[in-house]
């Protein structure tokens, strides 16, 4: 019976070394399911106006991202604008540009819209923006601009 009670001994001290640290893992705090979230950028999109009549002359609309860092404005963040759907242009007459916040956390960039006689009717434009960022997950927003056709 000298051989079986070293085992028990053993196992009984490896049963305390697992059970020790474990008592001691109440430290580590658990995070809100409501508390703060883990990414703190936030990014909205707006446009003015969001109803263009069209007419003889092309017609301009402001895109304004505005993006936070932690509820700050973040200067000097690099945002993406893109025609998605719809006719138009930006006003360096591309379909994709991009601007820069300003230190109000701004990035402002004018839509294009096409004259009433480029137009068969009312239609739809989608803008997306989308924030350029180090983390694989992408930032982006999309505003819709609705052309109605000039008589």
């Amino acid at each position: 019976m000298s051989k079986p009670r070293p085992i028990i001994i053993s196992a009984a001290l490896c049963l305390l070394l697992v059970a020790v640290p474990a008592c001691k893992r109440s430290a580590v705090e658990e995070p809100n399911p409501f508390g703060p979230a883990s990414l703190f950028v936030d990014f909205e999109l707006f446009v003015n106006p969001d109803v263009i009549l069209t007419s003889q002359v092309r017609e301009t609309a402001e895109v304004r991202a505005l993006v936070k860092m932690g509820g700050e404005p973040a200067a000097n963040q690099l945002v993406v604008f893109t025609i998605v759907r719809g006719p138009g242009e930006f006003e360096d007459y591309r379909i994709r540009t991009a601007a820069t916040t300003n230190a109000n956390g701004y990035a402002f960039i004018n839509y294009l819209s096409p004259t009433k006689y480029q137009m068969n009717g009312d239609e739809t434009v989608v803008i997306q923006a989308q924030l350029q960022t180090c983390s694989p997950y992408f930032r982006w927003k999309t505003v819709e601009i609705y052309l109605l056709q000039g008589q």
